[in-house]
């Protein structure tokens, strides 16, 4: 007999099952493209960094590292149908933070670049543009230049990645 107000252990069970082999067939492999390399075969479950889609393209987390025993991180973010999205970190060969990106979609990203002290040293946005030639990355809008310290610098504003304005922090 259940206890009053809740409902007997085989009510829950069943539920509880139902929705695990659910999540279990959600992350079973599913075929993949010949054109994947077999470093990047194997489980394709949601946990799983560097994963490629049914297209070949990058998808979900991402890591990216100096070494071949993927001991030295480089890069981590994430990739939706082969875009970068949401927040990437960039580090250097000695393990520091460089730079954090945020990727807002339609090319468009804020930057922040890193003293080794971890102390912001210039921050604002940027840009991938498709052209005849091919991709273009810019800087645009204000950028803002931080001392060692953290205090503001100067800040320079940027037109397709020309200096349009200069101006010193008061």
């Amino acid at each position: 007999m259940a206890a009053r107000g809740y409902p007997p252990f085989r009510a829950l069970v069943r539920p509880a099952l139902l929705v695990l082999g659910l999540l279990v067939g959600a992350c079973a492999s599913t075929q993949v493209p010949a054109n994947v390399p077999a470093s990047r075969r194997g489980p394709r479950g949601f946990w799983r960094a560097n994963r490629l889609d049914r297209q070949g393209d990058r998808q979900g987390r991402w890591r990216s590292y100096f070494d071949e025993a993927n001991t030295q991180l480089q890069t981590r973010g994430h990739y939706r149908h082969g875009q970068p999205v949401g927040r990437w970190r960039y580090y250097s060969p000695t393990g520091l933070l460089e730079r954090r990106e945020r990727y807002l979609g339609q090319g468009q990203s804020t930057i922040t670049y890193l003293y080794p002290n971890g102390r912001v040293a210039r921050q604002g946005q940027a840009r991938v543009a498709a052209e005849p030639g091919g991709a273009h990355f810019y800087w645009f809008g204000e950028w803002r230049q931080f001392t060692e310290t953290g205090v503001l610098d100067s800040v320079k504003t940027y037109d397709k990645g020309l200096v349009v304005a200069r101006r010193a922090a008061r």
